[in-house]
């Protein structure tokens, strides 16, 4: 029997200047340990997809979700014999985005990417890392035509 599709929510949150908030996962983690991951997680049994997304910027930053303003592509992507669907929202929050409070033992750099920086996102040159450029690149991208620099 196959296993049921997980589903994640991510948010790409831009400053003022147009950068993305990114963070590294920590060594320690069971998925992706030290790639570069976006605010997000895992939507729970009986939630919905804004639910999920609410809950985990909170969860993860302190920040609360105040508008979505774009739903980007939907990505599917596989590991260990599981399938995922991960939907992805540009967002804007409430908080101090100079401060995230931080899930120290999950979290160990955060970064604000823009095309200066990008490149930083693949220096593990692991899959992951390829995913997180592309949904990041996606996001400069469709901010760019909602608000031309």
């Amino acid at each position: 029997m196959a296993s049921k599709k997980q589903i994640v929510a991510s948010a790409l949150i831009p400053d003022s200047l147009g950068r993305i908030f990114v963070q590294k996962r920590t060594m320690t983690r069971r998925l992706f340990p030290g790639c570069w991951d976006l605010v997000g997680g895992h939507v729970d049994e009986g939630e919905d997809v804004l639910a999920a997304l609410n809950r985990e910027i909170e969860e993860e930053t302190g920040w609360k979700l105040r508008t979505i303003i774009e739903e980007l592509t939907v990505k599917p992507w596989s590991i260990n014999g599981t399938e995922y669907e991960e939907r992805q929202f540009i967002v804007t929050v409430d908080g101090e985005l100079e401060r995230p409070s931080l899930e120290t033992a999950k979290v160990s750099e955060v970064l604000w990417v823009d095309r200066t920086n990008i490149e930083r996102l693949k220096e593990n040159r692991e899959p992951g890392d390829q995913f997180i450029y592309d949904s990041v690149l996606e996001a400069l991208d469709r901010l760019e035509k909602v608000a031309p620099r």
